[in-house]
């Protein structure tokens, strides 16, 4: 009975082939199984073929299948360091982090010295930052080069939100292996929480070419480029992941409408904004993001009854959305019901205090209601948040203008105007202001 040392080298799996060689292995995994299964119905004790069925398992997604392959594996050797370690990485990958340090423990105990970097890492995932650091020690101790070990290391500063950290081992970890995806969507997905949109669409763009059918590459490029407003490469990346996805009837499925719905909608497509949010309701009908979005396309296109249904349901699954509640309070504000929507004005920036629409909205609200004061006090805070915003300056300097202050508002104004030179309304209150002092 032939024993096949065919190692998973930990949740990066760092020996990714070349994009020609990813997508032919794409290809050909159902022929490669078929091939295996046939073997196992000749012999079903073949560990070479249950080691590479487990494999394919892995790389298909099925952890399940693979942890059964593995552990028969390790029943037939007696315990294969390997084959511990392989499934140890499984457990990982679905979340069993107790299960995944049992096995990279016997695989370490059998001489399995890579297994650190990759115990580290579930040292992590459960909140066990010293221990997880103390084995990527060991790991770049036995070998400095491991590309292994600074990516699990950088996944772990990710996970303690130390970002400026995970960057530098990323981009070691990529110095050592240059080809594997994974480092460059991680590395991405780091850049685009630090706002670094440009760099984040780089990697991305980096990582599906070496995988063009990387859905979570697809999903995060396309935020990016929303963030960046080139809405019409963003629809198409999360088209591209949907049509990749098939017919998943998944939460992340559901979530790649959303965000497609999104860019229809600031793209003032509506209708299909509102398809894609039926789509993802139809998936997931608890979807609080669905409903709020749809609710705020309704409400854009004056249809405010449904977007208000919405909207309150969007509140109730998710009552602590500071985003839910802003975008309720808008609905209710144009109902007329005034107190109502500054109770969720408030209540979201009670639950996001950086939340600048909310300052905006709460303050139009003040204003409505002549309560000017309190109406500059959040434009203020707005400013702050968005100081090359030009409506916050408009509403602004519109409050000061009713408040009789005009100095004040013509210096708002003006700045308005200079952040965004063709802006009607600014215009328009500039002049009344000027026409009003020459009187």
């Amino acid at each position: 009975m032939r024993q096949l040392g065919l190692a998973l080298f930990g949740l990066a799996l760092l020996t990714a082939p070349a994009p020609a060689q990813q997508s032919t292995q794409a290809d050909d995994l159902d022929r490669q199984l078929s091939e295996q299964e046939t073997s196992l119905r000749l012999d079903p004790n073949n560990v070479a073929a249950l080691q590479s069925r487990a494999v394919i398992w892995f790389r298909r997604g099925d952890y399940d299948k693979a942890i059964a392959d593995f552990t028969e594996v390790i029943r037939l050797t007696k315990g294969s360091a390997v084959s511990y370690n392989n499934r140890a990485t499984a457990y990982l990958r679905m979340d069993e982090f107790g299960k995944a340090i049992a096995d990279y423990n016997r695989a370490i105990g059998l001489g399995h010295r890579s297994a650190y970097a990759d115990r580290g890492l579930a040292y992590a995932k459960t909140g066990k930052y010293d221990l997880a650091f103390a084995d990527f020690d060991s790991a770049l101790a036995i070998d400095p080069g491991s590309a292994i070990a600074f990516a699990d290391r950088a996944r772990t500063y990710v996970l303690q939100s130390r970002l400026d950290r995970a960057l530098q081992d990323f981009d070691k970890a990529i110095a050592l292996n240059p080809n594997m995806a994974l480092l460059y969507k991680e590395r991405g997905e780091a850049r685009f929480t630090l706002n670094e949109y440009e760099n984040t669409v780089a990697d991305l763009t980096k990582a599906i070419s070496l995988d063009p059918r990387n859905i979570e590459a697809l999903f995060t490029r396309g935020k990016a480029y929303s963030q960046l407003n080139r809405f019409e490469e963003a629809i198409a990346d999360y088209t591209a992941a949907i049509e990749f996805a098939g017919n998943r009837r998944v939460k992340n499925h559901a979530i790649a409408y959303v965000a497609r719905g999104s860019a229809y909608q600031l793209t003032r497509q509506y209708q299909a904004a509102l398809a894609d949010y039926d789509k993802a309701l139809e998936i997931d009908p608890a979807s609080a993001d669905a409903l709020a979005e749809r609710g705020t396309t309704y409400l854009k296109l004056k249809q405010v009854g449904r977007g208000l249904a919405d909207l309150d349901k969007s509140v109730f699954l998710e009552p602590d959305n500071a985003g839910h509640r802003n975008a309720r309070g808008v609905a209710l504000a144009e109902t007329g019901q005034i107190d109502k929507a500054l109770e969720d004005f408030s209540r979201a920036l009670s639950l996001d205090p950086k939340l600048f629409k909310a300052f905006l909205n709460r303050g139009q609200v003040y204003a409505s209601k002549r309560r000017f004061d309190e109406a500059i006090n959040d434009y203020d805070a707005a400013a702050k948040l968005r100081p090359a915003d030009a409506e916050v300056f408009y509403c602004r300097g519109s409050a000061y203008a009713k408040k009789g202050e005009a100095d004040r508002a013509r210096a708002d104004l003006k700045k308005a105007l200079r952040l965004k030179p063709v802006y009607r309304e600014a215009t328009q209150a500039l002049d009344g202001l000027e026409g009003r002092g020459k009187k």
